[in-house]
């Protein structure tokens, strides 16, 4: 008896084990369908109330976030293009980020000497550039309206305005945080909407705050977008934030008043009996999100009539928590399904009748099928990745079947893309230049390092007189992210480069060109900043341009003393405005000894183990101490430093960075 049991086949059990487990469960399913009935609809409602709620919490959030990205961005590119000094320049500039992000209201810089800087869309017509500042205790407020030609009308002007962005909570609050900070809900001045705000601040060399750059949301939008949400047919959706202020409503909006009498309602001020009714069964641990999203649902009466509500907490950025309620009368749910029980009773002990016998059919045909899975995963498991699987049996089978091909084939492209991967490093890297160009006067070398396969950081040398060899055309550039996008746009420049640099007469004017097939190839979705220089021994002069890139570093030996040319701000990244003129400028007259260094932000920003980084004195420490040695053996110095302070920690950018050293030169017959 014991043999007889033990060698029972798969297909018995498996025969057997399914017909047991479909009878017992249909009895229970036909004991359990009355008191599972109302559960039911129960949980069906939640699910309901939650994902219309989730969808309000993910719109909203996708809604105000997008403020973040946009200021972040404006903060990396103050004096790297981004003029917030001079507010005739940055009035055009923010108008510009404006236009590009459609979902916002406001672009502001404001700074600590009470000076004001925005571009809006005002509800009833054009865009309108504000600027104010501070006289004697007034400030002065000017406003022009954007013209469709792009040009400026004056729109109004106020002698004095009372305005003080210092002490607007916008200003405030990011000061006092320190980081990037969400302000709470409120009243817009001048406009008398309710909106939100994303702030943040911008500091100094030293640390200090020099003023705040803000995006700002008009919440009224919010309202449309909950007007179109349901749950059922007489459902409400509404926001609100966790101390109850109302952030939108299908049928109010969310400001009382104008003026000084201005403010915002809260669900209390709402004149809406069944939200008021809500709020009054709220309890404080519906208003609680922790970590992520918070879904609570309860019932109240409301009229003598029963209600079903819920309340969705979640966090926007740091510093918000707001809330998704939901409201709806019970009967919206529950009303046909008693009608409708007794026929889903006796329908369900039909079906597990037929449940039963299709069960004792269906599971004869399953053992097939599991044999022919498990013999397939032994032949990949083997290391036969060209195995088929083809198992037959039901639409089930034959779906895992396409699938389990499906991922072995992703596993060989995985593979392919792998190799792929080695082959375009190694393709990128003969694209950088395969040993430093021999110049009479000029010591040249350069380096780089990217931190994945392939990068966005570029260098080249170009001998611009291959008989006489005074002069070299050096370009380093850094493209926005690395990887492999980085790496083709890198590679394109390179191409425009290669054909264009050879005579290197206009130097402003490349590099506009460069500009103009960046624009044009990536549509501003990527930058990439750049450094062209032209550095002759003969005529002992540098000639350069930069787009947006940090400026070179140049050591006299001479008088020990560290230099740095650049543009100064105005001057974007190379792929941002098509239309961006650049300009060219010299630097002169070199003298022998002295050490000229271009490099991208991953040299001094390279970061330890403890996220602290190399910055540009130690840089300039080891110009200093390395400045009697060529120009290759301070590439290395540098290359071997930068290792040995990023020890054991991840590279999170590419490095790369080009020396050049004036060296003594001898007369030439032809000189």
């Amino acid at each position: 008896m014991r043999r007889g049991v033990g060698t029972i086949s798969f297909r018995l059990k498996l025969v057997l084990g399914v017909a047991g487990l479909v009878l017992l469960t249909g009895a229970v399913v036909l004991w359990l369908a009355h008191r599972s009935a109302r559960a039911t609809t129960e949980s069906l409602t939640a699910s309901v109330f939650h994902e219309v709620s989730e969808r309000a919490a993910t719109h909203t959030r996708a809604f105000v976030l997008r403020a973040a990205p946009v200021v972040e961005s404006l903060a990396q590119l103050v004096d790297k293009g981004l003029v917030v000094d001079d507010p005739e320049r940055l009035g055009p500039q923010l108008l510009a980020v404006l236009k590009a992000n459609p979902g916002l209201s406001w672009v502001s810089y404001s700074d600590e000497s009470g000076r004001f800087t925005g571009a809006y869309r005002p509800p009833e017509g054009a865009m309108r550039i504000n600027r104010s500042h501070i006289v004697d205790g007034k400030s002065i407020r000017v406003e022009h309206e954007v013209m469709p030609d792009g040009s400026l009308k004056l729109f109004q002007m106020d002698l004095d305005s009372h305005y003080d962005p210092r002490v607007r909570p916008f200003y405030v609050k990011p000061k006092e945080a320190g980081r990037i900070t969400w302000l709470p809900p409120y009243v817009f001045y001048w406009q008398w909407v309710p909106g939100v705000t994303c702030a943040v601040p911008v500091l100094n060399a030293k640390g200090d705050l020099r003023g705040v750059l803000t995006a700002d949301f008009d919440l009224n939008a919010l309202s449309e977008f909950v007007s179109e949400l349901t749950v059922s047919e007489h459902s409400r959706v509404f926001l609100f934030t966790s101390d109850t202020v109302l952030l939108a409503h299908p049928d109010l909006r969310g400001v009382s008043g104008t003026g000084a009498d201005a403010k915002l309602l809260t669900l209390a001020d709402a004149a809406d009996p069944l939200v008021d009714a809500y709020r009054a069964n709220l309890k404080p641990e519906h208003l609680r999100a922790d970590d992520g999203s918070q879904f609570h649902r309860y019932s109240f009466r409301y009229d003598g009539t029963p209600y079903l509500g819920s309340a969705t907490t979640f966090r926007v950025g740091e510093d918000l928590v707001w809330v998704v309620g939901v409201v709806a009368p019970e009967s919206d749910f529950v009303g046909d399904v008693w009608k409708t029980q007794r026929f889903a009773l006796l329908a369900a002990a039909a079906a597990v009748l037929a449940a039963v016998v299709l069960a004792i059919g269906m599971a004869s045909t399953v053992s097939k099928p599991v044999q022919s899975l498990i013999g397939f995963m032994q032949r990949v498991g083997g290391g036969d990745l060209e195995a088929k699987a083809a198992f037959g049996g039901g639409r089930e089978f034959r779906a895992l079947a396409h699938e389990l091909n499906r991922m072995i084939a992703d596993l060989r492209d995985r593979l392919r893309m792998r190799h792929s991967l080695s082959v375009a490093m190694q393709v990128q890297q003969r694209l950088l230049p395969a040993k430093a160009p021999v110049i009479r006067g000029l010591d040249v070398a350069g380096h780089s390092t990217y931190c994945d396969e392939t990068g966005g950081d570029y260098y080249d040398f170009l001998v611009l007189d291959q008989a006489a060899p005074d002069a070299v055309f050096v370009a380093v550039g850094d493209v926005m992210g690395h990887g492999v996008a980085a790496a083709l746009v890198m590679a394109g420049v390179r191409a425009v480069l290669h054909d264009r640099a050879s005579g290197a007469g206009d130097l402003a004017e490349l590099m506009n060109r460069l500009n103009r097939l960046i624009a044009m190839d990536h549509g501003g979705d990527r930058f990439m900043t750049m450094h062209l220089s032209v550095i002759d021994s003969r005529t002992k002069m540098m000639r350069w341009v930069s787009a947006g890139h940090d400026p070179a570093i140049i050591f006299d030996t001479a008088s020990g003393k560290f230099e740095e040319v650049s543009t100064g701000p105005g001057e974007f990244p190379l792929g941002i405005m098509d239309d961006m003129a650049y300009s060219e400028h010299s630097y002169g007259p070199l003298s022998p000894g002295q050490v000229i260094v271009i490099g991208t932000d991953g040299v001094w920003e390279m970061p330890d183990a403890k996220g602290d980084q190399f910055g540009k004195e130690r840089l300039r420490d080891l110009i200093r101490e390395s400045s009697n040695r060529t120009a290759a053996e301070i590439a290395g110095e540098l290359r071997d430093r930068l290792a040995g302070f990023r020890g054991d920690a991840r590279a999170v950018d590419d490095v790369t960075f080009v020396i050049v050293k004036v060296t003594e030169t001898r007369g030439r017959a032809d000189d």
